[in-house]
């Protein structure tokens, strides 16, 4: 695992179970949910990666395979934070979203087509070193049109 120090990612990810066991309160309904790409992610990827709450920091080839897999399972990928992994937590370095310039006509493959191409071109060029990684953003079908409905 050589995206990362291993001094940090052991710091990052005693600092992430001290947050988790400090939370207050009964957890949200949104602390929980992990989304389909996660969970349909290969075991080696998961390993390298870091949980942050319910999400996961990637290194550059896991996220590029991470598209990869997501456009062969019809989820799309709406956006990226990027960012630097801290013995404490993730700074955000940059972020995208533009799903807003893709609009869903109703082609549910088009549009997954089109908009993984932009997280494919996205995150190749920026491309970052040692001790950052990315999160991504994505919504299988259903997901997609959940939030459509929470929208309304």
């Amino acid at each position: 695992m050589d995206w990362i120090d291993d001094s940090r990612r052991n710091a990052f990810d005693n600092a992430e179970r001290v947050r988790a066991s400090s939370r207050l309160g009964a957890p949200k309904k949104e602390d929980h949910v992990v989304s389909e790409l996660n969970l349909i992610l290969p075991d080696d990827v998961k390993e390298r990666s870091l949980p942050i709450g319910n999400e996961l920091i990637l290194p550059f080839d896991d996220a590029l395979a991470a598209i990869a897999t997501a456009t062969e399972r019809e989820i799309a990928v709406l956006g990226f934070d990027s960012g630097e992994i801290l013995d404490d937590g993730f700074r955000v370095a940059d972020y995208t979203g533009y799903d807003r310039d893709i609009e869903f006509s109703g082609d549910w493959s088009e549009y997954v087509a089109a908009i993984n191409r932009e997280a494919e071109r996205w995150i190749v060029g920026h491309r970052l070193g040692k001790n950052y990684g990315y999160i991504l953003t994505s919504a299988s079908q259903k997901e997609f049109a959940q939030c459509e409905r929470e929208k309304t």
